[in-house]
């Protein structure tokens, strides 16, 4: 694992933002695996901006998306979060934008998504990790972490967690998500880390070298490939 360390979370992002536009420079039709949350913002703004001033071109590129909440209002979906942060603010042809549908049958959605990983391997997969480890939504679970994309229960933790980000406070009680094989399977990974909720598991992702179900985000160590940004404060 890279590991680089910084003074702060913009710098994080800014590190971010060129290793990802690096990508896209090198190979102009690479698949993007994108997350949503808090951490992955100032990233995607850096990436419109330099789209905007002309030094990015993501006409070639595809992207797919960790996951998505199960029967939320459109208002609240994952796909409007892309779209306000990152798709309209770029020339990505929406055709080659994959992400689950938030309002489909879920079961329909998950065979949907199986079979797009059957036929792509996404090229470099943007990350972060919630508070309990998880990645996507690959909740930690003693007996064990599903591979392909499935449905997953979210922990109270989660909820709680991302209630805010919704009108009412509101959170569906599940989502589709990437498994952790779908993850693994990338040919590299960024994981950004922001927070001080943070600093427990990415301890133990840093030191432990132990990769347990109970903390998810150390299934990366198992990865060749993974480059992983922080603040140094969240290391000490």
């Amino acid at each position: 694992m890279n590991v680089i360390l910084t003074q702060s979370y913009e710098e994080s992002a800014r590190k971010g933002a060129e290793l990802i536009l690096d990508a896209v420079s090198r190979k102009p039709d690479l698949l993007l695996g994108l997350a949503t949350g808090e951490t992955p913002v100032a990233i995607y703004r850096r990436l419109c901006e330099a789209y905007q001033a002309g030094a990015a071109d993501f006409s070639r590129a595809s992207s797919v998306n960790l996951d998505e909440y199960v029967g939320c209002r459109e208002e609240d979906s994952y796909r409007r979060f892309m779209d306000e942060n990152l798709f309209s603010k770029i020339n990505i042809p929406r055709e080659n934008i994959t992400i689950a549908d938030y309002a489909a049958p879920p079961e329909a959605e998950v065979t949907r998504l199986r079979q797009f990983f059957e036929t792509h391997t996404v090229d470099l997969q943007l990350l972060g990790i919630g508070a309990n480890g998880h990645i996507g939504f690959n909740e930690p679970d003693h007996d064990g972490l599903e591979a392909p994309v499935h449905i997953s229960p979210l922990t109270q933790s989660t909820k709680e967690a991302n209630a805010h980000w919704f009108a009412d406070g509101a959170v569906p009680d599940r989502a589709i998500t990437m498994g952790m094989g779908d993850i693994l399977r990338a040919k590299s990974i960024l994981l950004v880390v922001k927070g001080e909720s943070k600093r427990a598991v990415l301890r133990e992702l840093l030191n432990g070298g132990k990769v347990t179900t109970n903390n998810p985000a150390t299934f990366l160590l198992l990865h060749p490939d993974v480059t992983l940004i922080t603040e140094e404060s969240l290391t000490v």
